[in-house]
């Protein structure tokens, strides 16, 4: 019996939606140029150029910084953590009996609390996106997922929830 959370962050726009509001965008503000330049205005050209550009690249380095996907995966017996961003994929993997999930609060306010899952020393942290109530809810779900795999299959048969082979 395996368990898989796959942790990504909230994204509001697709990227459908991200094209039609950047051409939207792109039509107001050249009809914006168009205008002054027929009132004699010319320098708004590239200073409209120069925003529209401005835009362009911050919605792509958002939307590039929005593609993160990580995996826990849960077996019988190792904890696999997948974590793939920008064309790196990173993977990690942990005995399951000796992996620990530790929720580090906030050291200030206006920081985020820390979820690290590891052992031995070799700690990862997960769902740096995620808010500090996503990140508690998440940990307290790995935490009951590592629980359930580690329990020994007797105790599952003597309790009637598996059939003995």
């Amino acid at each position: 019996m395996s368990r898989e959370f796959v942790i990504r962050p909230n994204r509001s726009l697709s990227d459908q939606g991200r094209n039609y509001l950047l051409y939207g965008i792109g039509l107001i503000m050249g009809l914006v140029t168009l205008r002054f330049l027929i009132l004699g205005g010319w320098m708004v050209i590239p200073f409209m150029f120069a925003d529209l550009v401005a835009l362009v690249a911050a919605f792509y380095i958002v939307g590039q910084k929005c593609r993160i996907t990580e995996r826990v995966v849960i077996k019988e017996d190792k904890l696999a953590i997948h974590h793939e961003e920008a064309h790196q994929p990173m993977q990690w993997s942990f005995p399951l009996h000796w992996v620990n999930v530790d929720l580090r609060p906030a050291r200030h306010p206006s920081h985020g609390s820390r979820l690290l899952i590891g052992s031995h020393g070799n700690w990862v942290e997960l769902a740096g996106f995620l808010t500090n109530a996503e990140r508690e809810s998440l940990a307290l779900a790995i935490r009951r997922a590592i629980i359930d795999a580690r329990q020994p299959k007797w105790i599952e048969v003597e309790l009637g929830l598996l059939k003995p082979v």
